[in-house]
């Protein structure tokens, strides 16, 4: 019986200390690691698009995105920044929602994890590439974006206007265009782009330009 009860108190203070460690978004948690600095957060939003790790040496300004997540759906998740130039840099995390809502979380500075319990949740992380995938202060199109299954998403406004999508490679070679779109939510297969890197494409409504802009394919 006291072998139960110690483990149960073991288990408690654990999971109280991984509560600590972790805060809810826009709110999250950095914390000094051993070298590096670990970011996790948890979340209740009902759609996330996206979520990005960003990195400056000032508190306002100079922010580049250095990891963005694979699957921004997980309620409970983090990055180990292994590549930390000092631990005084500061953090925050761009979120892209829903119908191209966005929230940009305040700075932070990392700070000692004097509960372990940061470490210990730091070894579940999965490996994360460190390069950046967008560029500082990029912001997706909320009409054609990359998706989590690294599918390119289209969702076009519900109008009775007549839409049309060209696409072009990186140094803006044509690639092919869509006329006369009938859908309004659809998804391409990477396949149709014969490449990956940044795709430029021009969003066109009754024959009008309404967007000019890219989203970025990863290598398969």
């Amino acid at each position: 019986m006291q072998i139960k009860r110690s483990l149960i108190f073991f288990v408690t203070i654990f999971f109280a200390n991984f509560l600590i460690a972790q805060e809810q978004l826009p709110d999250f948690s950095v914390y000094k690691v051993s070298g590096r600095v670990v970011v996790s957060w948890t979340h209740n939003y009902p759609v996330v698009k996206q979520i990005s790790i960003q990195r400056s040496h000032d508190s306002k300004n100079f922010f580049k995105t250095i990891a963005t997540m694979p699957d921004p759906s997980l309620q409970e998740n983090g990055f180990a920044d292994r590549q930390v130039p000092y631990d005084s840099m500061y953090y925050r995390i761009y979120i892209l929602l829903d119908q191209g809502h966005y929230i940009v979380t305040k700075a932070k500075k990392p700070v000692a994890d004097t509960s372990g319990a940061a470490d210990a949740y730091e070894e579940k992380l999965p490996e994360t590439n460190n390069k950046a995938v967008l560029p500082s202060g990029f912001m997706p199109s909320q009409y054609v974006f990359t998706a989590i299954d690294n599918y390119v998403k289209v969702e076009l406004p519900n109008d009775q206007r007549k839409y049309g999508i060209k696409f072009y490679s990186e140094n803006y070679q044509p690639l092919f265009e869509l006329d006369n779109i009938k859908e309004r939510k659809f998804k391409l297969d990477r396949t149709y782009f014969f490449t990956s890197g940044y795709i430029n494409f021009e969003l066109y409504a009754d024959g009008k330009l309404i967007e000019k802009h890219k989203f970025y394919l990863p290598k398969s």
